[in-house]
């Protein structure tokens, strides 16, 4: 991308059977040496992708420098999609580093700044990385795009098996017997004609309800379910920014909705929709949002 004075770096994401083995390999592992904090431990697949990715990604850089020495004046923009996001996230942390040494650190000045944009990044450390406060590097950028309802996005080991378990969980209020048992209640038999009149004496089982004073979006006043979320080991890095669509405006129009939140605040849900995964959602949804950015147009 010469003509935006831009060097575009894609770590590509989960393809095959040993990137999954890689991806499901999360114990922690020390980053010493690799990154300034070596208590910070890391998911040791993710990390150990990114050191072996070290050298290669250095000489494609260094090729390409040589190819255009003007490209010396252009950002790096390291960005990938979920496994992929996940080793350029430590890539960048890697040139950011303060203490590490290594063929792509020697490449940090090499450019004029070194961004980081990731999407539907699984989590990464014990701690979030973020960028260094130092004055060399303010005008970096290192943003995570997660779509809301992406549960690789929380896939910490303990929230993956949690996940499981809900999906294999019946709705709540319902049951598979009960179910089954209406379900064989012939029409006109003695026991629907019980239940009708049980209905007919009381239409509303819960008096403490009303359509008037519910919320339209629980209109039967019971407890809410709750499903409890396991404590997470890893956190994600960067700026973390929610996508979500909202209703189409009166234009027809898509509307997204892209607020910042932190890893605190991700913890404490359950996100379990695989399509919100896809990169063709995330690319949609960034274009909609470019656009509106560079038209100033409001669905």
């Amino acid at each position: 991308m010469d003509d935006m004075n831009t060097v575009v770096f894609a770590i590509r994401g989960s393809q095959t059977f040993m990137d999954w083995a890689v991806n499901f390999r999360p114990a922690p592992a020390s980053p010493q040496g690799f990154l300034d904090d070596p208590g910070n431990l890391c998911h040791s697949g993710f990390l150990s992708v990114a050191k072996s990715m070290v050298k290669p990604v250095a000489a494609r850089l260094r090729a390409l420098l040589s190819e255009n020495p003007a490209r010396k004046n252009c950002s790096l923009l390291i960005t990938g999609h979920s496994a992929g996001g996940a080793v350029a996230s430590l890539l960048f942390m890697h040139m950011m580093a303060e203490t590490a040494r290594s063929e792509l650190t020697e490449l940090t000045s090499a450019f004029k700044r070194v961004h980081c944009v990731t999407f539907g990044t699984p989590p990464l450390s014990l701690l979030p990385l973020q960028k260094p406060a130092s004055a060399r590097h303010r005008k970096s950028l290192f943003f995570s795009f997660v779509n809301e309802g992406d549960p690789v996005a929380r896939a910490d080991k303990a929230f993956v098996r949690s996940l499981l378990s809900l999906y294999a969980s019946p709705a709540p209020g319902s049951s598979c017997i009960g179910n089954l048992s209406a379900s064989l209640i012939h029409p006109g038999s003695k026991q629907q004609q019980q239940q009708q009149q049980q209905l007919a004496n009381n239409p509303n089982p819960n008096p403490n309800s009303s359509s008037h004073t519910n919320p339209p979006n629980n209109p039967s006043g019971a407890a809410l379910p709750v499903w409890k979320v396991p404590e997470a080991k890893l956190s994600n890095a960067g700026r973390l920014v929610l996508l979500r669509e909202l209703p189409r405006g009166s234009s027809g129009g898509q509307t997204v909705l892209a607020s910042q939140v932190t890893d605190e605040m991700l913890r404490g849900v359950v996100f379990g929709d695989p399509v919100m995964h896809m990169m063709r959602v995330y690319a949609r949804r960034i274009d909609v949002l470019a656009t509106r950015a560079v038209t100033g147009k409001h669905p």
